[in-house]
């Protein structure tokens, strides 16, 4: 095995991190894109949650007794 200088490895390790930070450069950027569609689903299933439940009849709280005679 050939042995590489301090400064040979230095090197690799410093174009690796650079690679890397690239990398997650793109990777913030793709998810940034994303998030205002991610906001407007939500926003949407919301109102739709609202809308559904105005829509309900509301129901009557508590217990209710009914008798009959015959």
């Amino acid at each position: 095995m050939s042995e590489r200088d301090a400064a040979t490895i230095r090197s690799e390790i410093a174009a690796e991190r650079q690679r890397l930070d690239d990398t997650l450069t793109a990777l913030e950027g793709e998810l940034l894109s994303g998030l205002p569609f991610v906001v407007g689903g939500l926003v949407a299933a919301g109102a739709l949650v609202l809308l559904t439940r105005r829509k309900q009849p509301r129901r009557r709280r508590g217990i209710r007794f009914s008798v009959r005679l015959d």
